[in-house]
């Protein structure tokens, strides 16, 4: 599975996915952007990162939808949604952690690389998620990298990240 960010717009993004198991999909516009780092690419590499089979991308690699891509070549049907939702429901259970994961380390980021203040959640953020300052400092530089590469791509350009686990 390949997962393609493409900037669309002065300040829009969009996600693509191609799946070798089931029909590509795309989320657009993406929600969460941001010029340095947008937050499905976050959710990408936090679940890389702690390794997150199950999480947003893992569940459009199982099949399912994460409740937010929809089919990129064809339309929407209630074929495709019925087949989607059950999907959904037997994977997914990584999600939450996801969210939090991705949540704890945009704004880690953030105050690391671009001086932002830390937001006033951010220490019982990290607590829930179970996230220790060791652990954000692991998850930095993977961030920067694609990062890097985002800051780079112009509007109608894209970068594609492979997703590391095979499709189920």
């Amino acid at each position: 599975m390949e997962v393609t960010f493409r900037r669309t717009g002065e300040r829009r993004y969009a996600v693509e996915v191609r799946r070798e198991r089931a029909e590509d999909l795309i989320m657009s516009p993406a929600p969460g952007y941001d010029a340095h780092l947008p937050h499905d690419m976050v959710h990408f590499m936090v679940e890389q990162h702690w390794g997150l089979r199950d999480g947003v991308y893992g569940q459009v690699a199982a099949g399912g939808d994460a409740g937010t891509f929809h089919p990129l070549d064809a339309p929407t049907t209630k074929r495709w949604r019925k087949q989607t939702e059950r999907r959904n429901a037997l994977s997914g259970q990584d999600i939450g952690r996801s969210e939090q994961l991705a949540a704890v380390m945009f704004a880690r980021w953030c105050t690391v690389r671009l001086g932002k203040p830390e937001p006033a959640w951010f220490a019982d953020g990290a607590r829930r998620a179970d996230v220790s300052e060791e652990d954000t400092q692991g998850c930095l530089p993977a961030l920067d990298v694609v990062a890097a590469r985002w800051e780079t791509v112009g509007i109608g350009e894209s970068m594609s990240i492979p997703w590391p686990w095979p499709e189920r």
